[in-house]
């Protein structure tokens, strides 16, 4: 899975797409995938919000091998969005704060984060299911998931078995960074395995300019 690249840092999960920057970083993203060194990718999917998609698509023209190469389409997954705020979606969040008085301390992991929106145990259910769901449908395939950063961390909560109540080291991802899982069967047992995180080498060109 790949995070998007970069956007307004100053509002909550409302999407607007991507800064210049964040164009940029996805670019080096698709180099990197254009070098021909990472995994084959036979499926594509992304959240559909805007930053997630277009970082996907900036970098979709180069993935897949052969006659494949340029040709793969985007699956688009309602399960890949961010953490959903419910009404202070896409507000900035200090106003957000202002009138809803959010976020839930970390020790309330089943009540929502705001009236209306998603508990924190509820969205990592949801980003569980919805990679479960992906992987069972394409079993033996690589997978390309263009995402959110709270997605990355939710899978890597899933890989290691974190609960929701957990209140330990939490995980945070560089934009465009590749986490990469794989979903392993033994004896009948899923199990999720992380290969790597946040792996963001391509991103030191952009960031020194």
């Amino acid at each position: 899975m790949r995070r998007h690249g970069r956007r307004n840092r100053r509002r909550t999960q409302g999407c607007r797409g991507l800064t210049d920057r964040g164009r940029a970083q996805a670019a080096a993203l698709r180099d990197r995938f254009a070098a021909g060194r990472e995994p084959e990718v036979h499926v594509v999917y992304s959240s559909p919000l805007p930053r997630a998609r277009e970082t996907t698509d900036i970098v979709l023209p180069v993935l897949g091998r052969g006659p494949e190469r340029g040709n793969l389409h985007v699956h688009l997954h309602d399960d890949l969005e961010e953490m959903r705020l419910g009404p202070a979606d896409g507000m900035t969040w200090e106003a957000a704060r202002e009138r809803f008085g959010f976020i839930q301390p970390m020790d309330q992991p089943y009540a929502p984060v705001v009236d209306g929106g998603e508990s924190r145990a509820d969205f990592r259910h949801r980003v569980a299911q919805a990679l479960n769901d992906i992987a069972a449908a394409h079993a033996g395939k690589t997978i390309f998931v263009g995402c959110h950063g709270g997605i990355a961390s939710a899978a890597m909560a899933m890989a290691f078995g974190i609960p929701p109540s957990h209140r330990g080291v939490g995980v945070v991802t560089s934009v465009t960074a590749i986490t990469e899982l794989e979903l392993l069967d033994f004896n009948g047992r899923r199990l999720w395995q992380v290969r790597r995180f946040n792996d963001a080498a391509h991103l030191t060109a952009v960031e020194a300019a």
